[in-house]
């Protein structure tokens, strides 16, 4: 494996985990990786990207332990017909997110992407959390969402994560112990978590 250098973030909902990593990819000159995995996961298996992206967002809707329980329900020609399992899921993405991490440096944002690299000490991760003031006002200038309609937002989402995280993996979400650093973007913004990330790359002579 050539040393290829993964940052892995992990992100409470409107904390700017996309602009913290869109920013590093740029000043780094690396790829970047959200949504894009799907993509990537999608031609490795030979499915159509579509299919991949609406079994993600029912994974996204659906917790782990009850789409267990669908499943053992449901005959597997229909769930095959009709969706991915999450778990099948999860296993597509992690192993296009391993393949990455042999291929190239690059940024990933979530989808458990620090655990599925536990093994690697290429990988650095970090957690972006923010007071939700600060996280509701990011939301509503970004997509014009009322103030309350964001809040509501912003819980289900930070426990939808915390839910498939905590499935997955043998850790915490959000937890600092969890990751090899955690910001604060309400306080030094996404400039400044930019900033501090590398400079914590260059003092762990990762860059």
């Amino acid at each position: 494996m050539k040393n290829n250098l993964i940052i892995s973030i992990g992100r409470q909902f409107g904390a700017g985990g996309r602009g913290v990593g869109k920013l590093l990819s740029e000043k780094l000159g690396i790829d970047y990786y959200d949504k894009e995995l799907i993509l990537l996961a999608a031609q490795e298996y030979g499915f159509d990207s579509e299919v991949l992206e609406q079994a993600d967002e029912k994974s996204s809707t659906i917790s782990g332990n009850l789409l267990q329980w669908i499943e053992s329900l449901v005959p597997g020609e229909f769930l095959a017909k009709n969706y991915l399992s999450s778990d099948a899921l999860f296993e597509m993405q992690s192993n296009a997110i391993r393949k990455l991490a042999t291929e190239r440096s690059c940024v990933i944002v979530g989808r458990c992407s620090d655990y599925v690299l536990r093994n690697n000490p290429n990988c650095v991760s970090i957690f972006l959390h923010s007071t939700e003031e600060d996280r509701v006002q990011r939301i509503c200038e970004r997509s014009g969402m009322s103030p309350q309609k964001a809040l509501t937002q912003i819980r289900i989402e930070d426990r939808r994560r915390a839910a498939y995280y905590n499935f997955y993996s043998d850790k915490t979400w959000g937890d600092a112990a969890t990751y090899s650093l955690s910001i604060d973007v309400s306080k030094v913004g996404i400039e400044g978590a930019t900033e501090l990330t590398i400079e914590y790359l260059k003092l762990m002579h990762k860059l």
